[in-house]
């Protein structure tokens, strides 16, 4: 079907790509048009935002249209288009003739995400706040304590242990302020991915050597270290209260003013490689 498109359509150029890929090196495209292929479960709560931004239209074949449901939920915030893939565009052998029947429903499908172009998800849409906790678990008695101090100020707390996956995907049994996410080993390949996601760092573990950053710091996302014999006995509630609170006033006055931080290192991907000739001679780069 893209040789189709690329043969009868000469106002359209089309390419294939795999889904990893482009999302990896792509930057600016160098068609009109490009098809990704990839599982249905290349989407997934932790690769929305990239999906979302990056990506039109899903289109779903006929064999896996269970999950569609599942993309829509996953994308819902988002300008992009879920859409199952006709039977007959499916088993269409004729490449020509797929290319036109394909060319329509991008159409339409580009009419509908126009009007969807307002969508995206943002930090400060989330009216709760989510916390990378390091040091300290929520099992110790101090910080057992804490949290039941700030419930009765009307903080709720939603105490869960971090994993990628569950930073994205969940659905809590009841409402909640802060949830609180313990135990983070948060890899580099990552870090973009839950940079847009938390809005605050508390550590109980020793602090870094002056001068040294964290990749929180380089998003800008407020952290905080408190002494680790707080969270060790319930001795010292209202002192570890009242410092809580005091961060979370201003992770939420952060939050507020949040519009969305892009650090070089860990979100500029490769550029794509251009190759160019001279007489006998070809090089990349």
């Amino acid at each position: 079907m893209v040789k189709g498109i690329n043969a009868n359509e000469p106002s359209l150029t089309a390419r294939m790509d795999d889904i990893r890929s482009f999302l990896q090196y792509e930057r600016v495209s160098s068609t009109d048009l490009v098809f990704t292929y990839g599982s249905v479960d290349a989407v997934r709560p932790d690769t929305a935002y990239d999906i979302g931004t990056h990506i039109d239209a899903v289109l779903v074949a006929p064999q896996v249209r269970f999950r569609t449901p599942y993309l829509k939920r996953y994308l819902a915030n988002y300008p992009t288009i879920v859409q199952d893939i006709p039977m007959r565009l499916f088993g269409m052998m004729d490449p020509v003739q797929g290319g036109k029947m394909l060319t329509g429903i991008l159409i339409t499908l580009d009419l509908m995400r126009g009007s969807q172009a307002g969508a995206f998800a943002t930090k400060a849409a989330d009216k709760d706040l989510e916390i990378l906790v390091y040091g300290a678990s929520r099992t110790d008695k101090g910080w057992q304590a804490a949290a039941a101090s700030l419930e009765k100020m009307g903080i709720r707390s939603l105490q869960d242990k971090y994993s990628l996956a569950g930073l994205y995907d969940f659905e809590p049994a009841h409402d909640f302020e802060v949830r609180w996410l313990f135990g983070p080993q948060v890899r580099t390949i990552d870090i973009a991915k839950v940079a847009r996601q938390i809005d605050g760092v508390l550590r109980f573990d020793d602090e870094p050597a002056d001068g040294v950053r964290r990749w929180y710091d380089d998003y800008k996302i407020p952290s905080a270290w408190l002494d680790a014999r707080l969270v060790q006995s319930p001795g010292h509630t209202d002192e570890l209260t009242a410092q809580l609170l005091d961060f979370l006033l201003a992770v939420d006055f952060r939050a507020e003013a949040t519009s969305g931080i892009a650090v070089k290192r860990f979100e500029t991907l490769k550029p794509p490689k251009t190759t160019k000739r001279w007489g006998i001679f070809t090089w990349s780069n």
